[in-house]
């Protein structure tokens, strides 16, 4: 009952964010283990909204984007989101005419084993292959800088997302 009265005094605005970032991240979950990635990979790559939003807006909708699928995450209980996370904050950046880029990285552990881990940059941040909190080595990346890239509104949208989104997935050997 809590959950539902703490929803109910959020703006509503927020409240509209949370609930496209709950809709995203179930079904993206959902997608991510029942649906080829090539496919996703595809969908993904189709083009978006490209009319960029204002420098002031972008940072508020990269703001309210992690903190609602922070929020979503939250609600559904799961540690091992990190993809599935990653692709609702692209969908719903580039629904928003924000540049945004998915990046998917492995990195490779004391014992041996393969990590893997996806986050997303947005708003111009400085691309360089690599998660900015982690030593991760990008594997693919999904979406495209701006042409023109305003260095006064440069976000990075991994560092807040890196350290609220999920602990990296560590596959077996």
């Amino acid at each position: 009952m809590d959950r539902l009265l703490k929803f109910w005094s959020l703006p509503r605005r927020e409240k509209q964010f949370f609930c496209e970032a709950s809709i995203l991240l179930l079904l993206s979950y959902l997608g991510v283990r029942t649906i080829a990635f090539r496919r996703i990979d595809g969908f993904l790559r189709a083009h978006w909204r490209d009319s960029a939003t204002r420098t002031g807006e972008q940072t508020d909708c990269i703001k309210l984007v992690n903190l609602s699928l922070t929020r979503a995450a939250n609600l559904l209980g799961r540690k091992d989101l990190c993809l599935s996370e990653s692709i609702a904050a692209f969908i719903m950046l580039r629904r928003r005419g924000i540049p945004a880029i998915l990046f998917a990285g492995v990195k490779f552990l004391e014992d041996s084993s393969l990590s893997a881990h996806a986050w997303v940059h947005a708003g111009g941040g400085a691309i360089d292959g690599k998660s900015d909190n982690s030593a991760f080595t990008a594997v693919f990346k999904i979406g495209h800088e701006p042409l023109i890239a305003e260095n006064s509104s440069r976000t990075n949208f991994s560092e807040s997302q890196s350290s609220t989104f999920c602990q990296p997935t560590i596959l077996p050997d």
